[in-house]
């Protein structure tokens, strides 16, 4: 920390013309080589010049003028930072790896913290590879257990308050590798398989490094089949479960030697595919024995029967397949052959024989195949017909089966052409493709194979739908109905006839198909009646014959069309229709009837209708006689299921035994709608708008109503027309309803004039709509009203007002509070208020000032109201007078009880609390304690407080400050300095002033022994001799007390051989006693030769007694006053 030459304190003064006095610490200060000070009108500056620890306190800068106003500042002057550098510097170090390597420097000072740094990066305490320690500015960096990376420059950096260029030493780190070797070498071995090899040396050092390599490749531990282990100065590799890929150069290394040996891995031979417990072969077949062993040079022996085999038989061999795979093969085999083969090899563990057998059966061969019967066979045409035909081969299959199929017209089919063939284990099934009723018949199938060969015959049948009837005419015409004959089909397909079919085709239109309109229960009848035929139409007629196999070729009549009419004739037309009223789904209609009827009486009436654009005319409704009505001459009638907004003409038809007359001309044109419809909005209608101050207003309605609506604006029941602020249009679209659009517009709202309820009012002969909306125009709220104060005081004015009469549409989200000093002319905010009164604070005791409020919403802030008259910030009451001196009325060695008398005068205000303040010898004040926080359990009644936290064996004054709500108090007179320490403390006597004593006759021998205790404890001096000491010519007693404990001084005059022996000092007081013995020797005779005893010099240096003072004496007081000073 740096120094300063000098500290200023500065206050200001609102008003000029004042004179101020400085105090540090409740003392003067004064102009002189301590304090300096400058002034002006309106600021005073106190200079402390060179300020030292002495100089740390507060500071109050008082204006006596003014009601001894005042403010204080505090000063704390820390002593100047120290400078540290190193004393002793490190040197560059070398070591060996997996070895301590220490670094070690020196600093001048103990104090001094110290980082570490490797290559520039900080060495962490707490990394476990290093070890950091600072004993006595001994500062020592070991590395536990040195690595190669460990080589590099180190750096010792001193943290804070190093000397500049001096506060850090480097040094250069050299780490070798440690070259260890063997104290003997590895030894080959030979194993088998699955056994296990371990290899042992051994080496110098336990720490020594060891990798194990096969083949130059480092071997890298499983910890099941592959181990290494390290157990002192011994080193193993075990591998466990040898394999013959292990055989292999092993090679052990360290950091300075090497050594190998071979592993070589033996097969332990064993059988790793043996003969299958059971075969079985087919007469005249091959059957093969398999083994496989581990060894691929190993001998396999067979044998059959316990007999070898003999090779001298063509039929029997053994083959060598490599890699341990041999084979035992018998051709063509005989029922003889079965029974029982082995095979024999050696294990390569001693005389060990391996064997492994397999019992082998011959069964009988196959014989010629047996076909059973296959019944008459049916099947449809074009589709697959399937006969199955039974057989069976004897013995075990050894050959394929060979059938062959041939036709009624005895040529072979084709499989997968003309016929597919599936062979099952006691069947065989034959599906023909796609047969016709031409490939019925007699089928021939033959079936054989290696040893023989059967034949079978099967009657097929195909059946297929008939052939067309032979003729087909028809008799017995009427208006709806007539007879149609026919003639059966020549072949009726393979299955009796079940039925006919009679179809027709209306040639009226020209684009109609032919439709089944009448059939028989079997195929028995020749004729049949056909009905339900549209008179005027012509028609054709066809029949087919169908059996359960299908459909034949149709039979068609010859000659003309059959006209469908019966002997009278239709209607003539009926009139124009007139429209006499509608609906969206239906229309009343008026119309003439027919001129003629045309013989026959009119059983009913159609009315046909044709949509706008539409060419064609479709039938709308059927009325019978009693659905109309007369109506003079006319005819009435009605027609609904019309579609709404669709546009309609009508014409009318009568209607006879003959049929429908031709149509009559067609009506007007109408659109299905309502004719009366209530006005109404369409769409979402009128709704609230609440927007700003400004921005358009915009009514955008459409409406509809039967007949067209008029419309009419109104805001709060007055009618708007166009004007400069307001806008009125009209719009219509063009649809089957009224569909109109009004667009009312305001470009630039206004509070005052728009805002209010708006109506839109609709009228037509079906009634009147009316629809209403609220508009909300926001705007700032006007100005709050009836401001006025009430609560003033030094530093701070309450307010309170009345809200505006007009929020401007929106709640008050806030009220701003601002001030004016007069003095400065400048407006301040003081605060925001959500309710109409406030608090504003931070006013300077006696000035003016005016205040002024405005009401704030979302919208903005209102024009301000104001305060009358300005307004004086002053209190109607003053600090407390200083409270009475304190007492010390109990205390112990962490506290002190105080007791002090109230303030005379309260300064027109209850006293709050009180602050305790405190100081040591060489410090300032403090507050120590405030008598209302809530660790203290004194009261302001009791006027009695306990101070904790202070510490035994220092001195302490204190003194009081009463608060009431103007502020401090000055403080009380401060107490006599105090002590801490215990209040009852039994006596302890300091053991290293009390000692054993040499003196030589006629010389003086003193003690002078400290004891701790309260009260001061009493002492009492015993000799064995003399008994109880008392100051006499021959000894002096001395006892001085002191706060926390006395002391005792005892002197011997002129030591006699008698004052020998050991003297008794006890220290009592009201809480205990304690004794120690002292032990004086006095010597005989006197040798010295001095300048007092040889030349009478009694100026010598030497303390011995004399004739005049006692120079021993004269010390003794010199140091009690010395001691006595010091309290």
């Amino acid at each position: 920390m740096g120094t300063v030459d000098e500290v200023r304190f500065t206050a200001k003064l609102s008003c000029k013309g004042k004179k101020a006095k400085w105090y540090m610490r409740n003392a003067e200060c004064y102009k002189g080589p301590k304090f300096g000070f400058e002034n002006d009108e309106d600021t005073f500056t106190l200079i402390i010049k060179k300020p030292e620890t002495g100089d740390t306190g507060r500071y109050t800068c008082t204006i006596r003028e003014c009601n001894d106003l005042s403010c204080k500042g505090y000063l704390e002057v820390e002593p100047a930072d120290p400078e540290y550098g190193f004393a002793t510097k490190l040197k560059d170090k070398k070591g060996k790896t997996k070895r301590k390597v220490q670094l070690k420097c020196k600093i001048d000072d103990p104090g001094a913290r110290v980082k570490w740094f490797k290559d520039g990066k900080e060495v962490m305490p707490s990394d476990p590879r290093f070890l950091i320690k600072n004993e006595d500015g001994v500062c020592t960096l070991d590395i536990r257990s040195a690595e190669i990376s460990d080589t590099g420059e180190y750096k010792c950096v001193i943290e804070d308050f190093g000397k500049e260029g001096a506060n850090e030493t480097k040094c250069q780190v050299d780490i070798q590798e440690f070259q260890h070797s063997f104290t003997s070498q590895l030894k080959g071995k030979r194993v088998v398989e699955d056994e296990t090899a371990i290899f042992e040396l051994g080496v110098e050092e336990d720490d020594a490094p060891v990798k194990w390599y096969k083949d130059g490749v480092e071997i890298v531990p499983d910890g099941k089949r592959i181990t290494i282990v390290c157990e002192g100065k011994k080193r193993k590799l075990i591998i466990k479960n040898c394999k013959i890929d292990d055989t292999c150069i092993i090679s052990a290394k360290t950091t300075g030697d090497e050594t190998s040996a071979p592993l070589d891995v033996n097969y332990h031979n064993g059988f790793k595919k043996g003969m299958r417990d059971f075969k079985q072969c087919v007469e005249r077949e091959q059957i093969i024995f398999n083994v496989e062993v581990k060894d691929p040079n190993a001998p396999c022996d067979f044998f059959i029967n316990g007999e070898p085999v003999d090779l001298s038989d063509g039929r029997i061999e053994v083959k060598d397949l490599g890699d341990g795979k041999r084979q035992l093969i018998i051709n063509k085999a005989i029922m003889g052959d079965a029974g029982t083969v082995s095979c024999k090899t050696p294990s390569n563990k001693g005389d060990e024989i391996l064997e492994t057998k397999s019992n082998f059966s011959v069964i009988k061969g196959e014989e010629a195949p047996v076909m059973g019967d296959c019944g008459p066979v049916s099947g449809i045409a074009k589709k697959a017909c399937a006969m199955t035909i039974p057989y069976k081969v004897e013995g075990e299959k050894q050959s394929d089966l060979e059938i062959i199929v041939e036709g009624p017209d005895g040529k072979v089919l084709k499989m997968g052409k003309d016929a597919n063939l599936t062979i099952h284990g006691d069947r065989i099934q034959l599906d023909l493709i796609n047969p016709t009723r031409e490939k019925s018949g007699k089928y021939k199938v033959t079936m054989k194979n290696a040893q023989g060969s059967c034949e079978k015959w099967i009657d097929v049948n195909i059946m297929d739908k008939p052939t067309p009837p032979q003729s087909c005419k028809v008799t017995d015409v009427f208006h709806d109905n007539c007879v149609v004959h026919w003639t059966p089909p020549k072949d009726d397909g393979g299955t009796p006839i079940k039925k006919y079919v009679v179809e027709c085709v209306d040639t009226t239109t020209g684009n109609a198909t032919w439709t089944p309109v009448a059939s028989t229960d079997d195929g028995g009848p020749k004729k049949i009646k056909v009905e339900n035929l549209t008179q005027g139409h012509r028609y054709r007629f066809r029949v087919v014959a169908a059996n359960k196999i299908g459909v034949s070729e149709p039979c068609e009549m010859s000659g003309d069309d059959i006209l469908m009419k019966d002997p009278w004739d239709e209607p003539d037309p009926c009139g124009k229709p007139d429209i006499l009223d509608w609906s969206p789904n239906h229309a009343d209609l008026a119309w003439d009837p027919p001129a003629f009827d045309g013989g026959a009486p009119i059983t009913h009436y159609v009315i046909e209708q044709k949509e706008k654009n539409m060419g064609q005319w479709v039938e709308g409704k059927v009325l019978t006689l009693k659905e109309v009505e007369e109506m003079g001459k006319k005819i009435k009638g009605k027609i609904d299921g019309l579609v709404e907004g669709c546009e309609y003409q009508f014409r009318v038809r009568a209607v006879n035994k003959g049929g429908p007359s031709k149509p009559g001309p067609p009506s007007e044109s109408m659109i299905a709608k309502h004719r009366f419809i209530p006005p109404h909005i369409i769409g979402d209608g009128i709704h609230d708008i609440t927007l700003k101050k400004g921005r358009p207003i915009r009514y955008d309605l459409w409406f509809g109503g039967e007949p067209a609506p008029s419309c009419e604006w109104l805001r709060n029941g007055r009618t708007l027309t166009n004007d400069e602020a307001t806008s009125l249009e009209l719009y219509s679209k063009n649809t089957i309803y009224t569909e109109r659009n009004t667009v009312l517009s305001i470009p630039k709202a206004d509070r005052a004039r728009d805002t209010g309820r708006y109506t839109i009012r609709l009228t037509c002969e079906a009634g009147t709509f009316e629809a209403s909306a609220n508009v909300n125009v926001l705007d700032v709220p006007t100005k709050p009203r009836q401001l006025q104060p009430d609560e003033i005081r030094a530093e701070h004015v309450k307010l309170s007002w009345l809200p505006p009469e007009d929020d401007g549409g929106t709640p008050i989200t806030s009220y701003l509070v601002r001030y004016m000093d007069i003095d400065s002319g400048e407006w301040v905010t003081a605060c925001t208020s959500t309710t109409p009164n406030a608090t504003a604070t931070g006013l300077k005791p006696g000035h003016l000032y005016q205040f002024e409020v405005s009401a704030i919403n979302k919208e903005g802030q209102s024009e301000p109201i104001f305060t009358g008259d300005p307004i004086l910030a002053e209190n109607p009451y003053r600090p407390p007078s200083q409270p009475g001196e304190p007492k010390i009325v109990d205390f112990d060695n962490k506290s002190v009880t105080l007791r002090w008398d109230k303030p005379k005068n309260d300064g027109g205000r209850p006293i709050s609390h009180y602050i305790i303040q405190k100081k040591d010898k060489f410090g300032g004040w403090f507050d120590a304690l405030i008598t209302d926080d809530q660790n203290c359990v004194a009261t302001i009644d009791e006027l009695e407080a306990r101070v904790p936290g202070l510490s035994e064996g220092k001195w302490y004054q204190f003194r009081i400050i009463a608060v009431n709500k103007a502020g401090e108090s000055e403080p009380s007179p401060e107490t006599k300095p105090h002590l801490c320490r215990h209040k009852n403390l039994s006596p302890s006597i300091d053991k290293g002033q009390a000692g054993s004593k040499t003196v030589r006759v006629s010389r003086t021998a003193f003690w002078q022994i400290k004891c701790k205790g309260e009260p001061p404890p009493v002492f009492t001096w015993w000799h064995p001799v003399h008994g109880e000491l008392s100051s006499n010519e021959n000894f002096t007693v001395m006892t001085d007390e002191y706060q926390g404990g006395s002391t005792t001084t005892l002197v011997v005059h002129h030591a006699t051989p008698q004052d020998k022996g050991t003297y008794t000092l006890q220290a009592e007081n009201r809480n205990g006693k304690e004794k120690i013995d002292l032990d004086l020797i006095v010597l005989d005779h006197l040798d010295c030769e001095c300048n007092m005893y040889t030349n009478g010099d009694k100026q010598c240096s030497c303390q011995h007694s004399y004739t005049g003072k006692d120079p021993w004496m004269a010390v003794l007081t010199s140091s009690l006053d010395y001691f006595n000073g010091g309290l």
